[in-house]
């Protein structure tokens, strides 16, 4: 069965991901609205929204890039699969 998705939330999780490859100078809303279709007004509000959750920052050259608080997500992701992946291998060398 599939799950009911709210068009918004799409939108808003579009935008952020548009963000991805533009770490250091960030992106602007025109081409993030240009790359997606999105309206540019529509891009503002998901930005204020990704802003207030703590996920984007505005940078001083007016474009949006990912927060450090989006990149500690990553990163404690990126340990915890380290972890996994050196757990995985110990298995393996006491099995084999």
């Amino acid at each position: 069965m599939r799950m009911a998705t709210s068009k918004k939330g799409c939108r808003v999780l579009r935008v952020f991901k548009a963000l991805e490859g533009h770490p250091i100078i960030g992106i602007s809303n025109k081409e993030i609205s240009d790359g997606l279709g999105i309206s540019p007004a529509s891009v503002s509000r998901d930005l204020e929204d990704l802003i207030a959750e703590g996920l984007v920052v505005k940078l001083d050259n007016g474009n949006f890039a990912y927060s450090i608080k989006t990149l500690q997500i990553a990163e404690r992701f990126r340990q915890q699969q380290e972890r996994l992946t050196a757990r995985l291998q110990e298995i393996e060398q006491r099995v084999y």
